[in-house]
């Protein structure tokens, strides 16, 4: 007699189901090398890279300036073509940019100026979501509301400041419903203050949301604010010296110590 098996109940020498292993590996970077031409030369931005994200998890790529921390992010948004390796989110190759990412950068001109923000918004819910207008505009004021700017709706971006402009670019994306927002420093160029509370506000929004986020800075803090999961990356080729997975309860001092030896000093292993 033949016996049939649930391939989802096959196990991995981990004892990890494909079911386990589909979820761990929402988003997955595979032996990722992005090359590019500078004055003649071939140089590498970033070589063999790896990493992956479970779904809903807060994934943060921390490096100095000049790791390839945002070619990375650009590859995963298919917005730069790897020059060897492979991206994937929830098992589909990434060849191009598609509604199922969404991404916000750090520059604050990344609005349509022509557009006031509840028009951005509704722009982007039409494209990706194939809403009518009368709908994108309500899910518009929605978005709006979340990020506390239903009032500023009819303003246009030169109306509005720096972190309200990033506001409503998280606003654009997150009304999107993309399987994953990517996120290039969106905070670096605010004020202290401003970008606190704006990571406060992507931490609410991520427990109302609960999206899969791939976010890149070069600030320990931050990291340690917004992540469930560090990527380190080498100078300049970027490469991943080491990974570690966050919980709740580790202490934030004891962390940075650790992140800054990693990055600074030396290459050892920490489980926290």
């Amino acid at each position: 007699m033949t016996r049939f098996t649930d391939p989802t109940l096959r196990r991995d020498q981990n004892g990890r189901s494909q079911e386990d292993r589909n979820a761990e590996d929402f988003l997955a970077v595979d032996n990722l090398t992005v090359h590019y031409k500078s004055e003649g030369y071939l140089i590498a931005a970033v070589k063999r890279v790896g990493f992956s994200a479970a779904k809903g998890e807060r994934l943060i790529l921390l490096g100095r300036s000049g790791c390839g921390k945002s070619t990375i992010l650009k590859a995963i948004g298919g917005f730069i073509k790897p020059t060897s390796g492979s991206i994937r989110l929830d098992g589909k190759p990434i060849e191009k940019p598609d509604s199922d990412r969404a991404m916000v950068f750090q520059e604050f001109d990344q609005l349509m100026p022509w557009k006031t923000a509840l028009e951005n918004i509704a722009f982007a819910i039409r494209n990706a979501r194939k809403l009518g207008g009368k709908e994108a505009k309500v899910e518009a004021r929605r978005y709006l509301k979340k990020v506390g700017l239903e009032k500023f709706g009819d303003s246009y971006p030169h109306q509005l400041s720096g972190g309200m402009k990033q506001r409503v670019a998280i606003a654009r994306a997150l009304a999107a419903q993309a399987k994953a927002l990517l996120m290039d420093e969106p905070f670096a160029a605010l004020d202290a203050l401003t970008r606190s509370q704006m990571q406060e506000e992507l931490l609410r929004l991520y427990q109302e949301e609960g999206f899969t986020l791939a976010f890149v800075t070069h600030s320990i803090d931050e990291a340690l604010i917004l992540g469930s999961k560090i990527v380190m990356l080498s100078p300049h080729p970027g490469e991943v010296i080491e990974t570690i997975k966050l919980n709740s309860s580790a202490a934030s001092g004891a962390l940075k110590e650790k992140i800054n030896a990693i990055l600074f000093k030396d290459r050892v292993e920490y489980v926290i």
